[in-house]
């Protein structure tokens, strides 16, 4: 684990230097590239990565690691709504002992550190054509049962709704994602993913800001329900010579409120890869 967390440092600073020579473009072109790129209901067709490494889970202060694929594909058409077609594909590795609230109800025992895929989440958002500056989707989500393991443990076989806010105010774009989903073994999960980030006008395509998600599990003991991360992140968007876009971000998150053994803090990066 450490070995992987020294090479992440050493990929995402080594993605930091090649910044600046990527960086001379159209100022204009990359300031709307990185506003789509945080736009979960813009007119993209991308493949998104968000991995979090945990730290001072269990009682032996372990480490986890969680790595999502989201692919996702905006469909525009002649009626009077978009259509988002997004995946949620995680790949988690948890030591013994960790409560991992975001993925399974309770903690389950091993001897050892286990990987695996865990249960892949389709979503679909359903968008109206509007000229403002607030746009918002909603639509269903369903769960499959693809974990390879009992550690692995998500949702299963389940559905639920979900919907979106999110509008561009100056320099700041703001929205949010609410979810609600049910599945298997009474899994019941709300969710919140709060996005606030300020795009700085000096530096086109970089900015810093909140992207994360709040938990409330409605089946989990008293004063185990929520999950709270409270933190910031920053990142930069790149245009590339073929017309398509990079965006590398990388941010820290304390866990102010969790369940019992489950991480303290959160170090989360992502790399993601727009189609033009």
């Amino acid at each position: 684990m450490i070995k992987m967390i020294r090479r992440t440092a050493w990929l995402l600073g080594l993605s930091a230097c090649w910044i600046p020579v990527v960086g001379a473009q159209n100022d204009e072109a990359v300031r709307e590239m990185a506003r789509k790129a945080q736009d979960p209901l813009g007119n993209v067709k991308a493949l998104m990565t968000d991995n979090t490494i945990a730290f001072g889970g269990g009682p032996d202060d372990d480490i986890t690691y969680g790595f999502q694929l989201q692919p996702v594909y905006s469909i525009e058409n002649e009626t009077q709504f978009n259509m988002i077609a997004r995946a949620i594909i995680p790949v988690i590795g948890v030591d013994p002992g960790v409560v991992v609230p975001r993925i399974g109800p309770d903690t389950r025992p091993n001897d050892g550190p286990r990987w695996g895929l865990s249960d892949i989440m389709l979503q679909y958002f359903f968008s109206p054509k509007t000229d403002s500056s607030v746009k918002w989707g909603i639509g269903p989500q369903v769960s499959l049962r693809t974990r390879t393991g009992d550690r692995q443990a998500g949702p299963g076989w389940g559905g639920g709704l979900a919907g979106v806010v999110f509008g561009g105010y100056g320099n700041w774009s703001l929205g949010s994602i609410v979810m609600q989903h049910w599945g298997e073994d009474r899994f019941s999960l709300s969710t919140v993913q709060v996005i606030a980030m300020y795009n700085f006008e000096s530096m086109p395509g970089a900015y810093l800001g909140y992207n994360n998600s709040i938990t409330y599990n409605w089946n989990a003991n008293s004063g185990d329900q929520l999950t709270l991360p409270l933190g910031a992140m920053a990142g930069k968007t790149l245009l590339l010579d073929n017309g398509d876009a990079l965006d590398l971000n990388i941010g820290g998150y304390n866990l102010v409120v969790s369940p019992k053994n489950a991480p303290e803090w959160q170090l989360k990066f992502g790399i993601s890869y727009f189609f033009n």
